[in-house]
């Protein structure tokens, strides 16, 4: 039996309507829809090789060898972490044959039934820092999964390219390892809702660059699977389901039409009441750092300068990110530049989901 070498890629996703809580912890259903936007070059690379031998799946510490060199950085994974990943594996691999057969997409019986797994990870961002390295991860790993397993490159990317229900399929799967991954499947704008995620069309905004004002990088304290849990004991859960609901109509509808000023006031309501019921829960925590605080100072004034209203959200982690028209991009780098003058501050732009980069048989 030949090996084969596969290389796929999925971006990160930044949520302006959140998901936080679980309906289903097993399959990660959520509690409220939420609404996100698909990054591009803020993103995981996953390498898997098939070798012909014992079965099993391996990860090793090592960047993925994209021809030309991988950028970002080989993640940390514990040894939980690294179970998890196996476990996701096995879990692609069960699904794929009556996938496969809907879709008409062939499957390699032979490497399916016996073959070693090895796998390499890379993130361009860094890790547990707030910029949803599972998300992208899972992606890249489900997608390379699967890709792994056909008998034809030529079928499989025909299909993944103009079939989008095979994207939302895959997706899905992706959700039982990581709930937040479904969304980076597609893009720009998807919204997710219990155990289906899909894009949003007719977006009328106009072209948008993004910043991640990396304000502290340092792996969190408490978990998003943790703060997934205590958020349901704030006073301020009650009603968050209706709320979130209501907020993905209206962002919906503001992305169709264009507002940039209502999408901007609708992520800062959210982000707000997300980091509120972190705040509020029986046992309070905070991901904020002075530099969140002065950031968020900041953009509650706004000024008559300003050339269009900013998109301004954190996810659960104490870095902004701000989206602003692509137009405005030179002010807004400058600006925040000058109000966080010791800080990296990352740059990326909305991208369309998770792609496969190469393939190699060997």
């Amino acid at each position: 039996m030949s090996g084969l070498r596969v290389i796929a890629e999925a971006p990160s996703n930044i949520a302006l309507v959140k998901y936080m809580g679980k309906k289903d912890a097993s399959r990660n259903i959520p509690e409220n829809p939420s609404l996100s936007l698909t990054l591009s070059s803020l993103k995981s690379i996953v390498e898997l090789i098939l070798r012909d031998g014992s079965q099993g799946v391996s990860w090793i510490p090592q960047l993925p060898s994209l021809p030309g060199g991988c950028p970002g950085e080989s993640p940390q994974l514990s040894s939980s972490g690294i179970q998890k990943v196996i476990k996701h594996v096995e879990r692609v691999k069960l699904r794929l044959p009556v996938l496969f057969n809907e879709w008409k997409i062939p499957l390699h019986q032979q490497r399916f039934e016996k073959c070693q797994i090895i796998l390499k990870t890379a993130n361009t961002f860094p890790q547990a820092s707030g910029i949803a390295s599972s998300a992208s991860s899972f992606a890249a790993l489900t997608l390379a999964v699967g890709a792994a397993f056909s008998s034809s490159r030529k079928v499989f990317e025909e299909v993944w390219s103009k079939e989008p229900e095979l994207r939302r399929a895959f997706a899905q799967i992706s959700r039982e390892g990581s709930g937040s991954s479904c969304r980076s499947f597609e893009g720009p704008w998807v919204e997710w809702n219990e155990d289906r995620a899909q894009l949003v069309s007719d977006s009328a905004l106009d072209q948008l660059a993004h910043f991640v004002v990396l304000i502290k990088t340092d792996p969190k304290k408490v978990s998003s699977s943790e703060a997934h849990l205590r958020i349901k004991t704030s006073p301020l859960w009650t009603g968050r389901v209706q709320r979130t609901q209501d907020r993905v109509m209206r962002l919906k509808s503001a992305i169709q039409r264009g507002r940039i000023d209502e999408v901007s006031d609708i992520a800062w309501d959210e982000a707000w009441e997300m980091h509120s019921l972190f705040h509020t829960s029986q046992k309070p925590f905070t991901y904020w750092e002075p530099g969140s605080i002065h950031g968020l100072k900041y953009f509650s004034e706004p000024s008559e300068s300003w050339p269009s209203a900013p998109i301004v959200t954190l996810d659960a982690g104490p870095n902004l990110h701000v989206l602003v028209l692509k137009k405005d991009q030179e002010y807004w780098r400058a600006q925040l530049k000058e109000l966080f003058p010791q800080t990296s501050i990352l740059e990326d732009s909305p991208g369309k989901g998770a792609s496969l980069q190469f393939w190699e048989e060997q």
